[in-house]
């Protein structure tokens, strides 16, 4: 039984190679989850079963700064994982469950079956601001991370994509997937064949996700640049607007063909987008979800280290989004992006 947490879509997409490594050795496969992230690996595996499994659904705040808004949550946060694992509990008895795989969900385990977390976060990122908190949410993480028999880590040993985010945890068995994408197993069925002057990749929980997205339509009507926009809003229907398309979701296909050949590339920072543009060997301008100190990390670690461009949102301008338009334009990721280990699926 496998199952995604519902904070974009991130979660879902990456756990693609993994459904698709356990089908072809033979395995039965039973999905659970919630909205989009359910949406999306029921419309990649439509023959499997499935069970709806409402979870923790974050809201974040329209303005800056989330801490209060994400604090105001933990009560929920907290129920939602007693919830989650009451529900597996039963559900492991009537589908006789072997193993679970649970991506980023901390109350999918059982004590009964092999449990298995994926998560880039092992030592969660809160700001320096909040920095002298950190020995609380490392041991809140570990213990969380402690209730499974092994943790599998999306990243590449030697690359350290996700840097001090993804150390392994002391006393507890870690396993480093190398870069975990679903491109990486996408097929040549393009159905999408139009070549982007610039391609949005939106992510993320509301209302941020449609904060950016209104910002960048406005800015971008005004460009004459033929721009694909990525609304991450699976079973949506898509929209054109003059020199502006509007896909809510893609196949994996489509996904890798846009980012590959698009000339120029604007996204969130969220892990899961990263791990796509880095198989592709493509740079991007990110712009961190406000706030959201894990993206800000990440922005500014593919800044310094691999030749990203990173703005905030608060300075999103017309001038600031094409300062880099040439600059990153086809650009492909030379400075320590050829030697990445590819997962064993």
């Amino acid at each position: 039984m496998i199952s995604p947490l519902n904070w974009g879509l991130g979660h879902a997409t990456r756990l693609v190679p993994v459904v698709k490594s356990l089908l072809n050795e033979g395995h039965y496969v039973l999905l659970a989850g919630e909205g989009s992230s359910l949406h999306v690996l029921r419309e990649e595996f439509s023959l499997l079963e499935w069970i709806e499994m409402q979870g923790f659904n974050v809201s974040l705040s329209k303005g800056q700064h989330q801490w209060l808004k994400l604090m105001l949550q933990l009560p929920a946060l907290i129920r939602s994982i007693r919830s989650d694992k009451k529900h597996v509990s039963r559900i492991i008895k009537e589908k006789n469950i072997d193993l679970i795989i649970s991506d980023h969900r901390y109350g999918f385990y059982s004590e009964n079956v092999y449990s298995i977390i994926i998560t880039h976060q092992t030592h969660p990122y809160i700001g320096r601001t909040f920095s002298f908190l950190r020995p609380i949410t490392n041991y809140i993480s570990r213990r969380w991370l402690s209730r499974f028999n092994e943790c599998w880590i999306p990243d590449d040993a030697s690359l350290r994509l996700a840097g001090s985010l993804a150390r392994p945890v002391k006393g507890i068995k870690s396993t480093y997937l190398g870069i975990s994408s679903r491109l990486m197993i996408a097929d040549n069925t393009v159905s999408f064949k139009e070549k982007a002057d610039v391609l949005i990749i939106l992510s993320g929980p509301e209302p941020q996700r449609e904060e950016l997205e209104s910002t960048l339509l406005s800015q971008l009507k005004k460009s004459g640049l033929r721009t694909v926009i990525l609304g991450a809003c699976p079973g949506k229907s898509i929209r054109e607007e003059g020199n502006i398309i509007v896909l809510p979701h893609v196949g994996p296909a489509d996904q890798k063909a846009l980012i590959e050949n698009s000339r120029f590339i604007i996204c969130r920072s969220g892990y899961s987008t990263l791990m796509d543009l880095l198989y592709c060997r493509r740079r991007a301008l990110l712009i961190p979800t406000p706030g959201q100190f894990e993206q800000e990390y990440l922005a500014k670690r593919m800044y310094e280290s691999f030749g990203f461009r990173m703005i905030c949102q608060k300075e999103l301008g017309v001038q600031s989004v094409f300062r880099w338009y040439e600059e990153l334009s086809f650009a492909k990721c030379g400075k320590d992006f050829n030697s990445f280990t590819l997962p064993p699926f």
